[in-house]
């Protein structure tokens, strides 16, 4: 009998981060972590998942985190724990970009899903994925100011509807587009609400279902991240900047 292959995601890329066991490739169990409580949130969540099942730190085949884009101090957070019980624990790294997660997670709601996070002071990343089993990615993503976003998102979406319509037909009652856009100014959230109808909700599972789920992928087609050197992906530069003179 082939044991069991347990993968632990990590989410704190958000405000609304979260932590989850995948069981060969299939998340089967997860925890929110508090607003503002991601650090010392993390070690008690994932001891009591890995307790629910009956297993140590060393049964993980590894660890897979939110690369970003994202807040600079959680996803700080975030991969500095996954790295020490990498180290501690002898096991392997994932970075999961969080487009990717969020794409995943929604990714049976629509024929595609939009991406729309945080970037730059004032402006959005934004990326269109079709979805299915495993998110392909159509366009993105990129960085501008949330009228832009906006406006390549739709020109995206047409492209891929014309391609789609002409290679394939639909499913007759899957809507064609719904936008994923955690942590959204709100006054953004409503013209894009007012754009695209369809605003994937903040409920049903945590993302870091979907980077448990896809970090297990990365680890068995052998992506794996060096400890020494994976960094996360804020998407923006740091407000604190080093003194120019």
């Amino acid at each position: 009998m082939t044991p069991e292959r347990y993968v632990l995601g990590i989410d704190t890329a958000t405000r609304l981060g979260s932590i989850a066991l995948a069981v060969d490739g299939k998340a089967v169990s997860s925890a929110p972590l508090p607003p503002g409580g991601h650090s010392s949130g993390l070690s008690g969540a994932a001891k009591s998942l890995l307790r629910e099942r009956g297993i140590r730190w060393e049964d993980l085949a590894g660890v897979a985190v939110s690369e970003g884009p994202g807040s600079f101090t959680g996803l700080r957070i975030g991969l500095a724990w996954a790295k020490g019980v990498c180290l501690g624990s002898g096991v392997e790294l994932a970075l999961v970009s969080a487009h990717e997660a969020n794409a995943h997670r929604h990714r049976r709601e629509a024929v595609f899903i939009g991406t729309v996070l945080p970037g730059e002071p004032e402006c959005l990343q934004g990326a269109l994925w079709e979805g299915g089993e495993r998110v392909t990615n159509q366009w993105g993503p990129e960085s501008c100011d949330w009228l832009s976003t906006l406006v390549r998102l739709q020109t995206a979406l047409t492209s891929a509807i014309v391609y789609k319509q002409v290679e394939s037909s639909l499913p007759n009652d899957m809507p064609w587009l719904v936008v994923a856009c955690p942590d959204m100014k709100p006054d953004w959230l409503e013209m894009f609400r007012d754009a695209f109808r369809r605003i994937a909700p903040d409920s049903g599972p945590p993302t870091a279902t979907a980077v448990a789920e896809l970090g297990d992928g990365m680890l068995v087609a052998g992506e794996k991240q060096d400890l020494a050197t994976a960094a996360p992906a804020y998407g923006r530069a740091p407000n604190a900047r080093k003194p120019t003179s």
